[in-house]
Formats: C-alpha cells, sequence, structure tokens
C-alpha cells in the first residue's frame, strides 16, 4: 500500500451520518434515564438551540459555543457512556452506506480518513469502532476531574474548520490539494474551497447550486458514487 499522503475529510452529521449525532445521543440518555435531574433540566435548552441551527435561523459558529458552554458541571463519563450504547444499538442503522462505500473506496488507494465534526470528542470518539478512521478532528470542551468546566478548547465549525484541515495536513506532510472533502451543508463551503477535490455529498438545497456553479462533484443516495473521480 502506498504511503498516506492525501486525506480524505468527512463531515459527520448528515454528511455520514443520517440526523445529528449529539441530540440522538440526548434523546437515547433521557428514553434510558441515563441523565441526572439538573442534566434534564437544562435539555430545553439544547434543543431549542439545535433547532435554531436546523431551521437555519442563527449562525453554527454561534450556536455550537452557546451549545458547549452550558455542558458546564456535567460529566463527561456519562456522555460517553450513553454514546457507547447509543452507538452500539443504533448506529449502523443510520449511516448511509452509499458513504461507507466512498471511504472504503479511498482506503483501497491508501488514503488516510479524516472525520471533522462539531460533535464533542466524547461523543464521536466511538465511531473508531464501526469505522476505519484514521483521525478525528472533534469539538472539545476542557474537563477537570470527570466534570466539563465550560471552556471550549476546540471547535472545528464554519470557517475554523478550513484552518483545522491545513493544520492536519501541514502536521503530516500532506498536500492538500491533493486531498478530497465531503459535506452536505453550505456552512461548509469554506471547508471544501480548501481541498483540491471538493465533494458535497447529500448536499442541502443551498450547498447543491454553489456545488454546481462550482462544477463541484455531487454524491447523492440514489447516483452511483463510483463515477466521482
Amino acid at each position: 500500500m502506498p504511503d498516506k499522503k492525501i486525506a480524505a475529510f468527512f463531515d459527520f452529521d448528515g454528511t455520514l451520518y443520517d440526523g445529528v449525532i449529539a441530540v440522538d445521543v440526548l434523546k437515547y440518555g433521557i428514553r434510558k434515564r441515563k441523565l441526572r435531574m439538573r442534566d434534564l433540566a437544562r435539555l430545553s435548552r439544547f434543543i431549542y438551540y439545535y433547532a435554531l441551527d436546523k431551521l437555519k435561523l442563527r449562525d453554527r459558529y454561534i450556536i455550537n459555543v452557546k451549545i458547549y458552554k452550558r455542558l458546564k458541571k456535567w460529566r463527561a463519563s456519562n456522555l460517553e457512556s450513553m454514546s457507547k450504547e447509543y452507538f452500539k444499538l443504533k448506529l449502523k442503522e443510520n449511516l448511509y452506506p452509499h458513504m461507507i462505500e466512498v471511504i472504503d473506496s479511498h482506503r483501497k488507494q491508501g488514503h488516510k480518513i479524516i472525520i471533522v465534526t462539531s460533535a464533542i470528542k466524547e461523543v464521536i470518539a466511538q465511531i473508531r469502532d464501526y469505522l476505519p478512521i484514521d483521525d478525528i478532528i472533534a469539538s472539545e470542551v476542557e474537563i477537570k476531574n470527570d466534570i466539563y468546566t465550560g471552556i471550549i478548547t476546540n471547535l472545528p465549525v464554519g470557517k475554523a474548520r478550513p484552518k483545522a484541515i491545513e493544520d492536519y495536513c501541514r502536521k503530516n506532510s500532506i498536500s492538500i490539494k491533493d486531498c478530497y472533502a465531503y459535506s452536505d451543508h453550505y456552512s461548509d463551503i469554506p471547508m471544501l474551497s480548501v481541498v483540491g477535490n471538493p465533494i458535497a455529498a447529500n448536499p442541502e438545497i443551498k450547498l447543491k447550486l454553489y456545488a454546481k456553479r462550482h462544477n463541484w462533484k455531487i454524491i447523492q443516495q440514489n447516483k452511483p458514487f463510483q463515477n466521482i473521480y
């Protein structure tokens, strides 16, 4: 297998996964009574912020800042435990099969597979048990004695994503112009633009129109992926 000097960067929610993984893990926690009462009392604000994001009513970066600051005083191990259970029971039925084939194609070519996501590290880290992932660039909130402090130390969202990809390529001696990036959301246009091979995967309408105007490749579930390269 050739040296891995090319990477494929994948957004997670909406691109590889049909849904928002953080919301689904929280819903699972509610159903299984995995959350403490004081955690449950704060969930309405989480749902409110996620709704604003879904309806595109506020800037995605600002929304994520508000969400992760509200993790203050939550137990990281509790969130990690809920995530492990949810992934084991529900993950596979929500992954896009055609995107798993895309990952497999990159692996066969010796490319690194990197997930770039706004999901918090303690949630998304479980994906390593299910997909052949080399690295994960995720949101991080400071933890002290298993408790989130509310201080955000990494937030790869929107315009912060291309810098994260550039930093990764520089540290790993990868030519960014040879790399691939996949996303479904128009907020990731900066991320897609920074690589040599941008691909709109399961794109919402705004990204789809942008991709067409700029002659970017588009993958949709009802179309074969084999001809994208």
